[in-house]
């Protein structure tokens, strides 16, 4: 099983395996001085299964800072479900958070608790 993960402004999944998203790629977000460290957006993961692996599967969505613990209120869990001939599932989740401070984070998502993919994340001081 593969999969991979993106931060954008907007997502939305279609029943048809594919995704649309406004301005992906976001790695960066700068925020003006004295005030809260903040990111809204989506993350779009994208799992492909193979027809050995078609079924439900534990998923859980989540993001570290740079010391390893987790941003409170980013933890996303369920089930997804690989089509029994294999193939693709689409998870949207949409994302008001918080971030404690400035600094280096990273979004993962860990399948049958296996993590398949990261994502970074930097909060920069926004410059004049």
């Amino acid at each position: 099983m593969k999969a991979q993960l993106i931060l954008a402004d907007a997502g939305t999944a279609h029943p048809d395996g594919t995704f649309s998203l406004l301005r992906g790629g976001i790695n960066e977000i700068q925020v003006p001085p004295n005030h809260p460290v903040r990111f809204k957006g989506a993350l779009i993961a994208r799992v492909v299964g193979s027809r050995g692996e078609a079924g439900r599967h534990e998923f859980r969505i989540g993001c570290l800072n740079e010391d390893g613990a987790v941003v409170p209120s980013s933890e996303v869990s369920g089930t997804l479900e690989i089509p029994p001939q294999g193939g693709v599932t689409q998870i949207v989740v949409d994302l008001g958070l918080l971030l404690p401070r400035l600094g280096r984070y990273e979004f993962s998502i860990a399948v049958d608790k296996q993590q398949l993919d990261a994502w970074p994340l930097e909060a920069r001081e926004k410059r004049p």
